[in-house]
């Protein structure tokens, strides 16, 4: 598994997984991404990268049980695998060892220094 690696939307869509728990499917996903970082998020890309990272072997799905909510129609759920874990904890330790200590210098370079 160690040559798996994952870009900044997989990423993002791991650590919504993560977030939501055994509530992890399209809409939350969606929202809870929307939420965290502002930017919109399509249903094709959501569910073209559940499926490459499902075949990756770092995400499972599964159909939830139909609720009156939905009109009778079930869900497709998510949750992350340990391979996904390991991964999403790897990629976030190497951007963490990377930015330490550049702060200061990003606010200085952004113009917002004393920020």
């Amino acid at each position: 598994m160690a040559d798996v690696h994952i870009g900044d939307f997989e990423q993002h869509l791991l650590f919504a997984i993560v977030r939501l728990g055994g509530e992890a499917h399209g809409v939350a996903v969606v929202e809870e991404l929307e939420r965290r970082t502002g930017r919109s998020v399509s249903p094709g890309a959501l569910y073209t990268a559940l499926e490459r990272m499902e075949r990756k072997g770092l995400v499972e799905s599964w159909v939830g049980d139909s609720t009156p909510e939905r009109g009778g129609r079930r869900r497709r759920c998510y949750r992350i695998l340990p391979a996904g874990a390991r991964v999403l904890r790897d990629a976030y330790t190497a951007l963490r060892r990377l930015a330490a200590g550049t702060g200061r210098r990003l606010d200085e370079l952004a113009g917002e220094e004393g920020a």
